[in-house]
């Protein structure tokens, strides 16, 4: 199976959950194939409440903020989170989805989150201060970044 098919088949089950807003059997048989024991991991996350969702206003942009063992909530996208696992793994390919990224995609489709409307300025303000596994923010390793570049010259 490849990629594309493998990506269809969990937005078509997304689809279905958001339409009923409830999970199934089937849809949980279907994620589990996909996903493994992330599955496992991103119910607990679920289950527990930890998802919240800001909506910036008035660009209609959203981040969500998953809370859990890390010292830092960890900020999700759909296609993104800050977790040290969506780095190193699922950059790569494998699996197609952190634990966090999965709990969010089910919360969100369920409508089980923690709603807030921000700013967009605050929401590039909780961008770029997110924290890390090693508790630096983004901001942090830009400017260590670009201090890099300039002792490079």
């Amino acid at each position: 199976m490849s990629g594309s098919e493998v990506r269809g088949i969990v937005s078509d089950t997304f689809k279905r959950i958001q339409n009923r807003r409830e999970v199934t059997k089937e849809d949980l048989l279907t994620l589990h194939f996909f996903f493994g024991s992330t599955l496992r991991k991103a119910l607990d996350i679920y289950d527990a409440g930890m998802i919240d969702k800001r909506i910036a206003s008035p660009s209609g942009r959203a981040i969500f903020s998953v809370g859990g063992s890390a010292a830092f909530p960890y900020i999700v996208m759909y296609h993104w989170c800050s977790c040290p696992a969506f780095s190193t793994f699922v950059r790569k390919g494998k699996p197609e989805m952190c634990k966090h990224q999965l709990a969010v995609r089910i919360a969100d489709a369920t409508n089980r989150v923690n709603l807030t409307t921000i700013t967009d300025e605050e929401l590039a303000s909780e961008i770029l201060e997110d924290k890390n596994s090693l508790g630096k923010s983004f901001k942090d390793r830009l400017v260590e970044l670009e201090a890099g570049d300039e002792e490079k010259r």
